[in-house]
């Protein structure tokens, strides 16, 4: 009769537990097999970069339904071919052309009654979609109030309306902000309660228009109506999303590509990679802030990362799951780290308007003011005379003008440092074992910022400024 002692019986509990553990994982690409993801906002910057690794990584994917607002003169096909014809799909078409083709257009707008959509293409997404990703926002911090409620709000109620009727769904993901409630110092993983009711919205939306000094006192410390819309729709999904297992990613500030398919890609000018820009141009030579400001920022492939994994790994509870995708809790980088970091490789390139040089920083807006004018407004003025006088248009001043628009607008963010956790977002990503870490990167701890930001400033360089250095 065969007998073990207490080490063999050890050592074969051991191996069934890890073969039964690892026998009980779900890949990610796993759980994309054979079935269908619904996306709104594809033609935007993180859009791309979400339908992009989709396609990589869950190679099984059935197919993707974007929806895409149509434009005067182009037809759906061409709408499709803009986002496809993006440099980061390069990789993927020479490698895989075939996969392109899981990409399947849907007319419709965000902001009409039931997206505009034509009631076949409905019932197509009824009947096959297993995932909802909803990022279609208005992301320009001057956009009016009503527009931003109008495109982010209402977009949002209307895609909530549809993902109810969807008989296979499995996850409903919404791409927020963390700035979202950036009236608080320390931003959690959860839903805060509401800064206004949606009736006080619109009411003083018709009464006051886009007054601005009226508008910053309505907004509770809320920096623009977008952020304030962003927080009106996470508490309109968690009131009115019935049954639907529903994800709420915060992502902080978007920036270029760190990983896969290729580093550095970005194709906006929005907000934040508008302001870096001008600090690579030289355009920028002071602005608002303090050198210790923690400047909380997260490449877009982090974001599409987390995104996908936590569409994945669904969500159990009744409640809404949060996950912050953010660096300043982490693995925080200075606002006097970055301008340093941004200078020293900006001087590598010599596509500048003005040479950069090292950008001061200052909490009093007099100050900021009264320093751009000499440093920035004045220097401008005396080359728009230069150009004059060689019989050329002249451009600075108009340049500089937007720059201190866009630094006027962004203050808000760069003069405070923010304290966001993302611990949910930690816990998710330990869920996932060695071959998935690789695969869907998303830890802001492994970023190492020395490397990063040259990534950051060639991308900028490359993508934007179209420098063939």
């Amino acid at each position: 009769m065969l007998r073990l002692d207490n080490k063999q019986i050890i050592k074969i509990y051991s191996n069934t537990t890890k073969t039964d553990a690892a026998k009980s994982y779900e890949r990610i690409s796993d759980f994309y097999a054979g079935k269908s993801v619904f996306i709104t906002g594809g033609t935007g910057f993180l859009g791309k970069v979400l339908i992009e690794r989709l396609l990589s990584t869950c190679t099984d994917i059935e197919s993707i339904y974007v929806l895409i607002r149509s434009k005067r003169g182009m037809k759906l096909e061409q709408r499709l071919r803009e986002i496809t014809d993006a440099p980061i799909f390069d990789k993927l078409k020479s490698i895989k052309p075939n996969t392109i083709k899981k990409i399947i257009p849907i007319e419709g707008d965000v902001s009409k009654p039931d997206l505009a959509i034509r009631t076949s293409d409905e019932q197509k997404l009824k009947d096959n979609v297993s995932v909802v990703i909803h990022s279609a926002a208005n992301v320009n911090f001057l956009a009016s109030f009503r527009t931003a409620m109008k495109i982010n709000y209402e977009g949002t109620k209307n895609i909530i309306a549809l993902g109810k009727k969807m008989k296979n769904l499995e996850s409903f993901v919404y791409i927020s902000s963390v700035f979202a409630r950036a009236d608080k110092l320390t931003i959690d993983e959860v839903i805060y309660p509401r800064l206004r009711k949606e009736e006080e919205v619109y009411s003083f939306i018709d009464m006051y228009g886009d007054d601005a000094k009226t508008t910053e006192k309505f907004l509770c410390g809320s920096p623009n109506p977008y952020t304030m819309s962003k927080s009106l729709c996470e508490n309109y999904l968690q009131e009115n999303r019935g049954s639907m297992k529903t994800i709420i990613v915060r992502p902080s500030i978007v920036t270029p590509i760190i990983g896969e398919p290729l580093p550095g890609w970005c194709d906006s000018w929005v907000a934040a990679i508008g302001y870096f820009s001008d600090i690579i141009r030289g355009l920028t030579k002071v602005t608002y802030g303090h050198p210790n400001v923690v400047i909380d920022m997260i490449p877009v492939d982090y974001v599409s990362n987390l995104t996908i994994v936590a569409a994945a790994r669904g969500n159990q509870s009744d409640d809404v799951l949060v996950y912050n995708s953010c660096s300043s809790s982490s693995n925080p980088i200075s606002s006097q780290m970055i301008n340093d970091l941004i200078l020293e490789e900006s001087l590598k390139y010599k596509n500048h308007e003005w040479k950069p040089r090292k950008v001061k920083l200052y909490l009093s807006p007099l100050v900021v003011k009264s320093m751009m004018f000499a440093l920035e407004m004045v220097p401008s003025f005396l080359a728009d005379i230069f150009l004059r006088l060689k019989g050329e248009t002249p451009k600075y001043m108009e340049m500089q003008k937007l720059s201190i628009l866009l630094k006027y607008v962004l203050r808000k963010f760069t003069m405070k440092s923010l304290y966001i956790k993302s611990e949910n977002s930690q816990k998710l990503i330990a869920t996932l074992d060695e071959k998935d870490k690789v695969l869907f990167p998303s830890d802001p701890r492994t970023i190492s910022w020395f490397k990063y930001i040259p990534i950051f400033c060639h991308g900028i360089q490359k993508h934007l400024l179209k420098s063939k250095q």
